[in-house]
């Protein structure tokens, strides 16, 4: 491997320490490293002996992107790597790190993957498209999850919710989770939803505080196509948000189309540590 990218997020490696280790690092293997920027708000408090070049732009015939992070960092790098098939090694700067191979104290762990001693997790993505008066107004895809959720505190949105337009459910709540897998660690547990094998390829549907007896999670093929249809919001809002990011506001009459997305994320998994270890140690499980 000679074009790796390493992609750092400064609010989490706030003086840059491992960014610059992680180089020296490569420098040593005589690697030429590229370096990408994410979440930064002032280019002014950036240090002079880094240069930073847009992800985009640096993952062009890329091998490998390096992420210092946490999860967030790894989630916004994800469509980028993706759509260049660029696989993503993750390094913990941040708090749960859940997607992540290695700590930060781990870091000297990345020869292995440079040198091949490693193998690559494949993760399903997924892909939302908002219609409008029968046009596509949005299409994007994610890896965790996508959302549609009120805007407007102490008040309910309506939702009906159909698989190849057979219906699922029609209730009144806060929202609507469609996790992958992969998501479904994170808002969609937090929700009630079930955790589900990464490796497994489902759609995981979960209402967000449903005022309704009836309103439960389910789990569907990779294959499903979940429309949800947004009822009239009478002064109220709502957003779809993918993987927590940018969102789009809806308007009352709107339609959601969930599939499974062509692209998947390729993680580097350096350790072999099980998804059960995994969840055991970040999410506070007792061990025996």
């Amino acid at each position: 491997m000679k074009n790796i990218v390493l992609c750092t997020n400064p609010r989490r490696d706030a003086d840059f320490f491992y960014t610059r280790s992680v180089g020296k690092l490569m420098e040593g293997m005589g690697i030429k490293l590229k370096n990408a920027l994410l979440f930064c708000d002032n280019g002014n408090a950036l240090p002079d002996d880094i240069k930073f070049v847009p992800l985009e732009e640096a993952l062009r015939g890329a091998e490998l992107l390096i992420c210092l992070g946490g999860d967030g960092t790894i989630l916004h790098a994800s469509k980028a790597a993706a759509e260049n098939d660029v696989p993503i090694l993750g390094i913990n700067v941040g708090r749960m790190g859940f997607l992540a191979d290695l700590e930060a104290s781990e870091y000297r762990k990345v020869i292995d993957a440079i040198n091949g001693r490693c193998f690559l997790d494949q993760r399903m993505m997924l892909r939302a498209e908002v219609e409008r008066g029968g046009k596509t107004i949005f299409s994007d895809f994610a890896l965790n999850d996508a959302v549609v959720a009120k805007g407007n505190v102490g008040r309910i949105i309506d939702l009906a919710v159909y698989c190849e337009d057979k219906q699922i459910s029609v209730f009144s709540g806060d929202g609507l989770i469609l996790a992958t897998p992969t998501g479904s660690t994170a808002y969609s547990m937090s929700a009630g939803g079930p955790i589900v094998e990464p490796s497994a390829e489902n759609l995981i549907l979960t209402p967000i505080c449903a005022h309704d007896l009836k309103a439960k999670s389910f789990v569907l093929s990779s294959g499903s196509e979940v429309t949800i249809k947004i009822w009239p919001l009478h002064g109220k809002t709502a957003f779809l948000s993918l993987d927590g990011t940018e969102s789009i506001k809806l308007s009352g009459g709107d339609s959601i189309k969930i599939t499974k997305s062509d692209h998947k994320t390729k993680l580097v998994r350096v350790l072999n540590r099980s998804f059960y270890e995994i969840v055991n140690q970040k999410l506070g499980g007792d061990q025996i």
